[in-house]
């Protein structure tokens, strides 16, 4: 009894009250104790919970709200009582709607739903313009509300692996950094050269035959279009011009699309270390990219290639070079002797005759240069 008045002495101090995987299951009596100690921050994860007992709405005080976990259908309409709720974690439930009443919750600023079964968001969360943070990630989700828009100091949307085929304007979304689109049905998108602060923008595993038009994303550091049905990269980066909109980018994942070239003009990104672009239709690699001067990772694996520029030995930050899957039938003798940073080099799937006499010198000189080789005669999978 001791111990468990010295906790209940903490958290009421605290003003953190958890109701974990309560014994018996949780009854209103729990929420009327919440209530009573002025909570702030209340939790009451896995009770397999399929309504949340009646009280919610007396503990005024509450900031925080987790009940994630649980076998939650619905959320209770005495929610909106909460008027002081800065997050609310209702993950992992099976809720397949969100009540209108969630628009009263004006202090609201974190807002987590991801892996339940919505369909939707209401128009009401238009009203939420304190919200940072909207996760409705792994849902059924078919359209958003054009009141998003209205959410000025949102800085991350993640409403991946959901079913949606577009989402609305996004010119009011100014605060945005992260925009997590992945794993949707989407075939096109309006503009989003509002974004100013993006930082992360995740598009792939869609649909899309073209990306939107982008703009000045000074801060942009990663950018993934992969796994689409692309035949080219947006005019903002192949346009020299626009390159400056580009210049923090650190990552670009591009591989399973339909492009036949690869802008020349991403030379001009000083900070890209990362170029993912396998699985496309690309038969030239560009000279001007290997002065890409801080390129570590380059994907080039099953595309059309025959041959590599000798400009290649300028990319001498260059680690790891995956040629595997293409057209190349020689080695080019560069690979034995320069690039100082590789460690890593794979070139099965292509046509090499290892047999040749031409082909043998650059076999042994890359036997020798590699501390482990796999069955390089066959598959020719080099690392260090």
């Amino acid at each position: 009894m001791g111990c468990s008045s010295s906790t209940d002495s903490k958290r009421t101090k605290d003003g953190v009250l958890a109701l974990d995987a309560v014994p018996g299951g949780l009854n209103p009596s729990h929420l009327d104790q919440a209530a009573a100690k002025d909570t702030r921050d209340l939790s009451m994860i896995q009770n397999k919970l399929t309504t949340i007992p009646q009280g919610l709405g007396k503990i005024l005080t509450l900031t925080a709200l987790n009940c994630s976990e649980n076998l939650l259908t619905e959320l209770p309409s005495d929610l909106r009582l909460l008027v002081n709720l800065q997050t609310l974690d209702a993950s992992d439930n099976k809720i397949k709607r969100i009540p209108d009443e969630v628009g009263e919750l004006a202090s609201l600023t974190k807002l987590h739903l991801y892996k339940n079964e919505l369909s939707g968001l209401p128009d009401a969360i238009g009203t939420l313009t304190s919200l940072t943070e909207i996760n409705a990630f792994n849902n059924k989700i078919i359209r958003l509300p054009a009141t998003i828009g209205n959410l000025v100091n949102l800085t991350e949307l993640n409403a991946a692996d959901n079913k949606l085929k577009t989402i609305p304007k996004t010119d009011g979304m100014t605060s945005l950094t992260r925009l997590a689109l992945f794993h949707n049905n989407i075939v096109m998108l309006p503009s989003l050269k509002s974004l100013e602060k993006i930082q992360k923008l995740e598009l792939y595993r869609n649909q899309m035959d073209s990306l939107p038009a982008l703009g000045n994303f000074p801060e942009m550091d990663a950018f993934s279009c992969a796994h689409n049905r692309l035949t080219k990269l947006p005019d903002e980066i192949p346009s020299p011009d626009e390159i400056p909109s580009f210049l923090g980018l650190e990552e670009l994942e591009a591989s399973r699309n339909m492009l036949s070239s690869i802008p020349e003009a991403l030379a001009g990104l000083p900070k890209l270390w990362k170029l993912m672009i396998a699985q496309n239709n690309i038969s030239e690699f560009p000279p001007a990219l290997c002065r890409m001067p801080s390129l570590k990772t380059l994907d080039l694996q099953s595309n059309q290639l025959t041959s590599l520029p000798q400009e290649l030995t300028e990319c001498t930050t260059l680690a790891i070079l995956l040629l595997g899957g293409n057209q190349i039938s020689v080695i080019p003798p560069f690979l034995t002797t320069d690039l100082p940073s590789i460690k890593r080099l794979t070139i099965d799937g292509n046509p090499i005759n290892w047999e040749l006499v031409e082909n043998l010198p650059t076999h042994e000189a890359l036997s020798k240069r590699f501390e482990t080789i796999k069955d390089a005669a066959s598959s020719a999978v080099y690392r260090r």
